[in-house]
């Protein structure tokens, strides 16, 4: 007899264990409403419960590692420093960059737009949405395994959140946007007093509240404003007031001081992004706190430290809700 039609026989004989079992276990059906999700999730999490019932014998280890594919793993997080629209530089809030990139995984750019007064507004703006176009287009000149469809975090620190915000919204209404999944505004400059719309007026106390411990101070928040020389009814600077709404908007996570007086911008848009347009937003509130402390108070380090495990926490609560 041909050697190979002996194996192939008795490769097609049932086992007698397996036949026992053929006999008392059926195979179980696939309920109707199942998806390929959702049966990836439910073998993944048995499997996973079995590995640990089973426990790993003390002489083995194992051990995780990502490898970055060809077609982008690193998302991108675009932040633009603050400095009042006419100081600072792409240096600025490094620390929290770094550890966005080092925890998060993430392609930080941090841009130097250019600032006022030899550029006022809304010079910033526009070069922040050109800087968002252009890393969209050339994801793999910045970063080799970084893609903007794995995620596109756009965000800042005071008057660089107000330029994020702007540019969020800008790219929003671009023929070709940009895929932005999240946004991310601490200490923002959102609502001038002059254009808050009443029904919101009642909220808006803290620029009278905190008005004896603003920082900056009054003087240079001035100074700052004639330089920049914005246009408080162009949707540019305030987008809180924009003719179009809130309409898909990212998720948004804020930071927000205590005693800031921009405090209240930030509750009172968080507000509306939650309750009037459902847009996922998440809030870090730093009591009696004020202004962008972490870079005026560095000696504040439990603070400090604080802030930027909240800024790590945050961007990856915005990596899980945008996705």
């Amino acid at each position: 007899m041909n050697p190979r039609s002996g194996i192939l026989r008795a490769g097609i004989l049932l086992d007698p264990c397996f036949a026992k079992l053929l006999a008392t276990q059926d195979q179980p059906a696939l309920p109707a409403d199942i998806d390929v999700i959702s049966l990836r999730n439910f073998t993944n999490e048995a499997k996973k419960a079995d590995r640990e019932v089973h426990g790993l014998h003390p002489d083995v280890s194992e051990h995780d590692i990502e490898i970055p594919v060809r077609d982008g793993s690193a998302i991108f997080a675009l932040f633009f420093h603050g400095g009042g629209f006419c100081i600072g530089n792409r240096c600025d809030d490094f620390e929290s960059n770094r550890a966005i990139a080092l925890r998060n995984k993430a392609v930080v750019v941090s841009p130097e737009y250019r600032l006022a007064p030899e550029h006022p507004f809304p010079t910033a703006v526009l070069d922040g949405l050109d800087t968002i176009q252009w890393v969209a287009a050339n994801a793999s000149k910045i970063h080799r395994y970084a893609s903007p469809h794995t995620g596109l975090l756009v965000g800042g620190t005071s008057s660089g959140g107000n330029i994020a915000n702007a540019v969020v919204y800008l790219n929003r209404d671009q023929e070709h946007p940009a895929h932005v999944t999240g946004q991310f505004l601490s200490v923002a400059p959102l609502l001038p007093a002059s254009v808050v719309p009443p029904k919101y007026r009642p909220d808006y106390v803290s620029l009278e509240e905190n008005k004896d411990v603003s920082i900056p101070s009054s003087d240079l928040v001035h100074l700052f404003l004639s330089a920049y020389k914005p246009d408080l009814n162009s949707p540019l600077m305030v987008p809180f007031n924009h003719p179009k709404g809130h309409g898909d908007i990212p998720p948004t996570y804020f930071q927000v001081c205590g005693l800031d007086v921009l405090r209240d911008d930030s509750l009172i848009y968080e507000q509306v992004l939650r309750e009037e347009n459902s847009t996922p937003t998440r809030l870090d509130l730093y009591p009696g706190l004020p202004h962008h402390f972490w870079e005026f108070y560095p000696q504040l380090t439990q603070h400090v430290q604080k802030r930027t495990e909240d800024t790590v926490n945050g961007v990856q609560w915005l990596l899980e809700v945008g996705k």
